[in-house]
């Protein structure tokens, strides 16, 4: 579904001049967010609309205004975005009194759906198709459409693999994406923007670690040489991507030059262990692990997820976190902030899912031809979608 601020205050019966939006530009009042239905005003009196009982929807010089040290980042049209937003108030307090112990985090989803296919062949001949992102199996033949009413044990890639484990054959990758899209560029850029004007460390994340997890569940049902020669395989593919990102990481570091910078990610194993280790007090517990999942195949991605805004508190002992990230992972930065509860302190700044050029998909979900892949080597400022 697809949302405005604006259509949203109409629905509720607000006139947007008793609104906190009444001064925005109208580019942001009807800027078309994908998302759920998770929206509420809880107090009228203050006009102000609510993300998923989490963070407020705000422009960027309303937000601005809370931090004023973004003022002056270099992010062309910003004020055609909404933005969610969550305990501004008290990033803004630590990085007044307390500025030296402030880091942002931030980092992209790796690719999107369409992109990576896993090509499972079985010792009879048949070969099924999997998105690898969502896991949703193709109807034979095609490359963006999902079959629909499957068995369990056939729908997706992790349950086919372990259903069928003894009748694998092969099973092989391909990989559809060619550059990054405006919205994964956003995910690189605007961590390095807001650490840079606000002059704090940086953490970014690159979830490769986290991709990989959900293949090596199913790779157990394997023989252990087989399942050697696909993770081989994925690795492949999964770090061709990476380095698209870290190339790009590279020349943003060498732009901001951010205060303090950690690149997280699966061939940075000393840092990956760190991650590993020091998020366990906080994720190993039955309070936190049984409001995850009951996937046995996604469980160790969402661990990952939901305690990659906390890095900084694991690799700088940071207890004052501001993450830059999509609304999509709102959830995620809900679930980290209740389990490092007492530890420190979360803020965010999340972002809308951008369209694809058919109009009808986020970037994320369009098929390949309408993911509009750029070249942003020599590119630093937010483009406009």
């Amino acid at each position: 579904m697809f949302y405005t601020i604006r259509g949203l205050l109409e629905e509720r019966g607000v006139p947007l001049a008793q609104t906190a939006y009444a001064a925005c530009a109208s580019e942001m009042l009807d800027f078309r967010i994908a998302s759920g239905d998770f929206y509420e005003m809880p107090n009228l009196a203050e006009g102000v609309l609510r993300f998923k009982n989490t963070a407020n929807i705000c422009s960027f010089d309303q937000l601005a205004a809370i931090l004023p040290g973004l003022k002056n980042i270099d992010l062309r049209r910003h004020e055609i975005y909404p933005f969610c937003v969550a305990n501004l108030d008290l990033i803004a307090k630590a990085l007044e009194e307390t500025p030296e112990d402030v880091c942002v985090e931030g980092g992209p989803c790796l690719f999107g759906d369409h992109e990576v296919t896993g090509v499972v062949t079985l010792t009879s001949g048949r070969v099924c198709r999997f998105d690898y992102a969502c896991g949703k199996r193709y109807v034979d033949g095609s490359s963006d459409v999902y079959g629909e009413g499957l068995d369990d044990s056939e729908a997706d890639l992790a349950s086919f693999v372990c259903a069928h484990a003894d009748e694998v054959s092969d099973i092989r990758f391909e990989s559809y994406k060619t550059g990054l899209t405006r919205q994964e560029y956003l995910h690189v850029i605007l961590p390095f923007a807001f650490a840079s004007a606000l002059d704090v460390p940086l953490v970014m994340t690159l979830p490769d670690m986290s991709y990989r997890r959900y293949l090596e569940y199913a790779s157990r049902f394997l023989p252990d040489r087989m399942a050697q020669n696909v993770m081989a395989s994925f690795d492949e593919v999964l770090y061709g991507i990476s380095d698209l990102y870290l190339e790009q990481i590279e020349l943003l570091r060498e732009h901001y030059k951010p205060r303090r910078l950690a690149v997280v990610h699966n061939r940075n194993t000393e840092l990956v262990r760190a991650f590993e280790e020091k998020r366990r007090p906080h994720i190993e517990r039955n309070k936190v692990l049984r409001y995850l999942t009951t996937n046995a195949a996604k469980l160790e991605s969402i661990k990952d997820y939901i305690s990659m805004p906390a890095l900084p508190l694991y690799l700088f002992g940071t207890q004052t976190i501001l993450e830059i990230n999509s609304m999509d992972e709102t959830d995620s930065y809900r679930k980290c902030r209740r389990a490092h509860k007492g530890s420190a302190t979360f803020g965010c700044v999340l972002f809308p899912e951008m369209l694809s050029a058919d109009g009808e998909n986020t970037l994320y979900c369009a098929p390949v031809q309408y993911k509009e892949y750029g070249d942003y080597k020599y590119i630093v400022g937010w483009e406009t979608p």
